[in-house]
């Protein structure tokens, strides 16, 4: 199942809705790929909501490490909501949930900003 990405943008905070997996291929190249252009157009605060991604890899979690990354370099944030128990798990145990913000919902994740 290819990953889907669904944009928006709200009071200049752009929100991607992901739905499917998250692994290694197109989809994560294509996660990669929009961020980067959000970045190149100015957007400095995105929300990544992982309510409907139902399996990551390591090249997923590299994907996601990436776009942080990036984005605090641009002086930006990034913020992950509605992550799964295995998503939050797989997080913890390679020791990165500390290097993410994470919010329970998309709805707080607006909010911080």
């Amino acid at each position: 199942m290819p990953l889907e990405i669904v944009q928006r943008e709200m009071n200049g905070i752009y929100l991607l809705s992901l739905d499917g997996r998250l692994v290694l291929g197109k989809e994560s190249t294509g996660l990669r790929t929009m961020i980067e252009n959000l970045l190149e157009t100015g957007a400095t605060r995105i929300v990544i909501n992982l309510d409907h991604v139902n399996y990551v890899d390591s090249a997923g979690l590299g994907a996601l490490i990436e776009t942080h990354r990036k984005t605090k370099a641009k002086g930006g944030r990034l913020v992950l909501c509605n992550l799964g128990p295995k998503l939050r798990q797989a997080l913890e145990i390679a020791r990165l949930q500390p290097m993410f913000e994470i919010s329970s919902t998309e709805a707080a994740a607006i909010a911080s900003f």
